[in-house]
């Protein structure tokens, strides 16, 4: 248990961050690990994370957040990131009072990895089947969460097949991330909207689908952007 009586600067505030991609041959949502160096908890797989002001000055949070990214613990562009929350006790970390900002955060194609890095199965992580220290698989479960409420209502999820992607596999991904099936007619109906406004635009381009059969596609034309639904899928 930590000291609470330790002095004032005794305190750590970190950025962490929950990188997810989709893993197309294994058709599931894995999330980012970092084997730890330093104690505590040396040798573990965690979130990767920085502490704020650990030796860099931050000015902002933005700032940190881009540390950790362009950091050997991330090294990867993000199709996306947002904030989910902030925590905080004296319980969290062994070493004293801490607290943390983490976030989601989405990529489309990952690079090669590090020796210190790996995607490990996010419903496993989330469920602690895989167990992290500190309180990490608290922060996935509440990341994973906000996933799956902004994929009743937004394109997010989109984000995951990158620039160029088909009807089958936009149905796909949202069936996966809302742990349901999703109507065709209804994914079909919402990408019209999204084409209507700008967002998406026909490629003239085919694929490969489901059993060898070409599939149109379409161009994400605001890969930083998501669109919001004027129906939630549960309607």
């Amino acid at each position: 248990m930590p000291n609470r009586t330790a002095a004032a600067r005794d305190y750590l505030h970190t950025i962490d961050l929950c990188v997810l991609r989709f893993n197309r041959e294994a058709q599931a949502l894995e999330i980012l690990l970092n084997r730890r160096e330093a104690e505590p908890f040396a040798g573990h797989w965690a979130l990767p994370g920085i502490v704020v002001n650990g030796g860099v000055e931050d000015l902002t949070l933005n700032d940190a957040v881009e540390r950790l990214r362009n950091s050997n613990k991330v090294g990867m562009p993000l199709a996306w990131i947002e904030q989910v929350g902030t925590v905080g006790d004296a319980f969290r970390d062994p070493r004293c009072w801490s607290s943390s900002t983490f976030y989601l955060a989405i990529v489309s194609d990952t690079p090669p990895l590090a020796e210190h890095q790996g995607f490990f199965t996010l419903k496993d992580v989330a469920d602690a089947t895989i167990k992290l220290p500190f309180d990490h698989n608290s922060l996935v479960a509440a990341v994973q969460e906000r996933l799956l409420s902004k994929a009743l209502y937004s394109s997010l999820p989109l984000m995951f097949l990158g620039p160029e992607f088909s009807a089958p596999e936009a149905v796909g991904i949202f069936s996966l991330v809302l742990e349901r099936p999703v109507l065709k007619t209804s994914m079909r109906q919402r990408l019209l909207k999204m084409t209507e406004a700008g967002y998406l635009q026909e490629t003239g381009r085919k694929k490969s689908g489901d059993g060898g059969r070409p599939q149109r596609t379409v161009e994400n034309l605001k890969p930083g952007s998501v669109y919001l639904f004027d129906r939630c899928f549960l309607e």
